[in-house]
């Protein structure tokens, strides 16, 4: 299992990219919910906060302070008050791609099953929310790949931190699992060394990060070149798993890797973000398949610029969950949720 987000919300640059893409944009919607935490503070002028003060006075039925500790509160319920609203103006404008818990689907694939490895491509919350799920679900993990870095994130709410402090004690050991933080070259059994010595050529690839990459990530607070870039080599097929790394990742793994880097499977850095796009690296890559794990985003989104390296650029925003199947007879066979 590489990461997990079992949030039921998209973020807020998704929803309005999508009612955009549906011709249902509007120019009145509030500011979406990353935003509105930053504009619902003290003082603020905003007119949806101060709506909300004016619902909270009502509600209690007295004078509203606007304290620090009533303005967070009141970010809290702003919060789920718009995503309310953002899920019902996609339902109204007719998107049914829906979010699948990861969770749900790991127990009712693999019943009774533990996660033998988990890897924490990188430690930004939108890659680890579910941990907490996972642990009360009795999922057990046994091999936990983490980096070495000491970020510590804003968090939204309560949920969040104890999401991160599952990841705490993850990566510390406390929960169990067998803990390792590796580079690029690294080796060890059941990943890319059979323990029994028998080699079909089947594994799993580091490619990034190294200790420079991590180091410089850490000293300039780029927690998303922490991440572990992944080829993943099965009957013959290499699939290249990006994380959010960003461009210097991309420029070090052209520099080092050159025409070595070529796959079959690319899953886009960054979920197809401009900044997790190097078109040397794609151009070396040349995949045959692109996923983009959100897709359109029209001021930031790089799906078109794949698409001169890639004839099959393919969004989970409108197929839903994608199924690569890789047989004995080494074909590939995709599966969509959805399917216009």
């Amino acid at each position: 299992m590489v990461d997990i987000n079992n949030g039921d919300d998209l973020d807020d640059t998704s929803y309005d990219e999508i009612l955009n893409e549906l011709g249902a944009g509007s120019t009145d919607r509030p500011v979406g919910p990353s935003r509105l935490a930053d504009v619902l503070r003290v003082g603020s002028t905003n007119p949806f906060a101060s709506a909300l003060s004016a619902l909270e006075l009502s509600r209690r039925g007295g004078t509203f302070e606007r304290s620090p500790s009533n303005a967070s509160g009141l970010r809290q319920r702003a919060l789920a008050v718009l995503r309310e609203h953002t899920k019902r103006r996609l339902r109204e404008a007719g998107y049914t791609v829906g979010l699948t818990n990861p969770v749900d689907f790991f127990i009712r694939k693999f019943p009774r099953h533990s996660v033998f490895r988990y890897i924490q491509s990188h430690p930004d919350l939108d890659h680890m929310r579910g941990l907490v799920a996972m642990r009360n679900a009795g999922i057990h993990i046994l091999n936990f790949w983490d980096t070495q870095h000491d970020k510590v994130p804003e968090f939204r709410g309560e949920e969040d931190e104890a999401e991160w402090n599952a990841y705490e004690m993850l990566r510390q050991g406390s929960s169990g699992a067998r803990v390792l933080r590796l580079y690029r070259g690294d080796t060890g059994a059941f990943w890319n060394q059979d323990p029994t010595g028998y080699g079909d050529h089947d594994s799993i690839e580091i490619l990034s990060p190294t200790p420079a990459i991590v180091q410089e990530a850490n000293k300039l607070g780029k927690s998303n070149n922490l991440s572990y870039v992944l080829r993943i080599s099965y009957m013959g097929y290499r699939i290249v798993l990006g994380g959010d790394a960003e461009t210097e990742v991309w420029q070090d793994l052209v520099a080092h890797y050159g025409t070595d880097l070529r796959c079959d499977v690319l899953k886009a850095s960054h979920h197809g973000r401009d900044s997790g796009y190097y078109a040397d690296a794609v151009r070396l890559m040349n995949p045959d398949y692109t996923i983009v794990s959100v897709g359109k985003k029209p001021a930031t989104d790089a799906s078109n610029k794949y698409r001169r390296y890639c004839s099959n650029v393919w969004s989970t925003r409108w197929y839903g969950n994608l199924t690569l199947e890789i047989s004995r007879e080494r074909r590939m066979t995709w599966f969509a949720e959805h399917v216009d």
